[in-house]
């Protein structure tokens, strides 16, 4: 099997490159980035079983993604790839359709499972805001998949992988960009956090979640949310957005804090190693979920539990 990952920047291709080698342990990968990777990123691509690194050439991104799916598309094909691996994200399900239909191959994304079967691939995925898992028999080649991407874990790669430049040749877009807002980076880092804080509608005010940041200050934790606060209400950036929709989290430690859990927030925290719920209901479906759960008001447990860690932890 000819494998090729793609995802919209270095860090993103690395996790992506960790769900290859659980996918497909046999099968060395190859990495298709807008831009060319760092010395680290390298070596960590490496060490997640890529072999090859071909950078597209510069700026396609600016000219829109049917411009991205183009140059993609013929990339895919110089390769002779088989099958393509994109992240589950927004950027991958914008591309991933496309560039399924322009190449007559099949396309499933929310993928949490690949294999071989006879001459298809066999996926399954979440559906219905992850409360479900649909099994799938992908035919028609190339594969297009998206999968969930995880931290990448370092050793037993392929050592440095080589870097190239491919050259493709694109039409001019048919839709001028007219401009690109970059969202607030946050540096936050969810996926990789061992504790994490999450903050929902519990919380009446904006000024109120400086008591959930201090607690995750006291904690070293990060701090993350559920939809409402970050897509409704605009109180935190998208990258601290946890659930189906945002980021799968994987801490040794998750701290709720007035999320009720509906499934598309249950699904971004089921890998949790520990749960724990503070919700006023008693039948919040996150209570149900938990392995410690707290009926009560946070506005009554969290500032004396911030005083309480302060005293036993020394840290102010």
């Amino acid at each position: 099997m000819s494998l090729v990952i793609h995802g919209e920047n270095p860090e993103t291709i690395i996790r992506i490159a960790g769900a290859a080698r659980r996918f497909f342990p046999d099968s060395p990968a190859q990495a298709v980035c807008l831009a060319p990777p760092g010395d680290e990123e390298l070596r960590r691509l490496g060490g997640a079983g890529v072999e090859t690194v071909h950078v597209l050439p510069e700026n396609l991104t600016s000219q829109g993604p049917a411009v991205v799916v183009a140059a993609l598309a013929m990339a895919v094909a110089k390769l002779g790839a088989s099958t393509i691996l994109l992240s589950a994200t927004k950027y991958g399900r914008e591309i991933g359709p496309r560039l399924a239909q322009r190449l007559g191959g099949s396309y499933a994304t929310e993928c949490i499972h690949v294999e071989s079967v006879g001459e298809g691939l066999l996926v399954k995925r979440l559906v219905l805001g992850g409360a479900y898992q649909a099994s799938l028999q992908l035919n028609a080649r190339p594969y297009v998949i998206g999968v969930q991407a995880v931290a990448d874990s370092a050793g037993g790669g392929a050592g440095i992988p080589r870097l190239e430049r491919l050259d493709v040749d694109v039409d001019a877009p048919k839709i001028e960009l007219l401009e690109v807002v970059k969202p607030e980076a946050s540096h936050v880092d969810l996926e990789r956090a061992e504790f994490i804080v999450g903050v929902g509608r519990g919380f009446k005010r904006r000024e109120d979640l400086s008591m959930a940041e201090e607690l995750a200050r006291i904690l070293g934790a990060e701090l993350g949310c559920s939809r409402p606060v970050s897509g409704d209400l605009k109180w935190m950036s998208e990258d601290r957005h946890i659930g189906l929709s945002g980021k799968r989290v994987r801490p040794k430690t998750y701290l709720a804090l007035g999320i009720s859990g509906q499934i598309q927030h249950l699904v971004g925290i089921r890998d949790s190693k520990l749960i724990i719920a503070v919700n006023t209901d008693p039948n919040a479906p996150i209570m149900a979920e938990s392995d410690y759960a707290v009926v009560g008001d946070i506005y009554k447990i969290v500032p004396p539990l911030i005083e309480r860690l302060r005293e036993k932890l020394g840290r102010r």
